[in-house]
């Protein structure tokens, strides 16, 4: 297929900001699938990064319960646990506002 060049650029433009190569843009539009920006794919990195560190912590905190170990490390784990569910939390508003 033959692009203008305004057109290329476009197209580059759109895969520059979405992080998907020129044929998934062109894939997703020809198909009306949503291509996403950014801030979308930003999000979602941050998601995961929040979930993996509450698995981490559960790890920990279940690798605590079972080892017995003294109330301050289980304190520490705890207060780890709810922060990181309050950022949690955070992100998905934010998420879910913007949208």
């Amino acid at each position: 297929m033959r692009l203008t060049e305004a057109h290329a650029v476009h197209l580059d433009n759109l895969a520059g900001a979405s992080g998907l190569t020129r044929n998934e843009v062109i894939r997703r539009a020809l198909l009306n699938v949503e291509i996403p920006s950014a801030r979308a794919r930003q999000e979602v990195q941050d998601i995961l990064r929040i979930q993996r560190e509450q698995n981490r912590l559960g790890g920990l905190l279940k690798k605590a319960l079972t080892e017995r170990e003294e109330k301050a490390s289980l304190r520490r784990t705890l207060i780890e646990v709810e922060r990181n569910g309050a950022e949690l939390r955070r992100v998905l508003a934010h998420l879910v506002r913007s949208r």
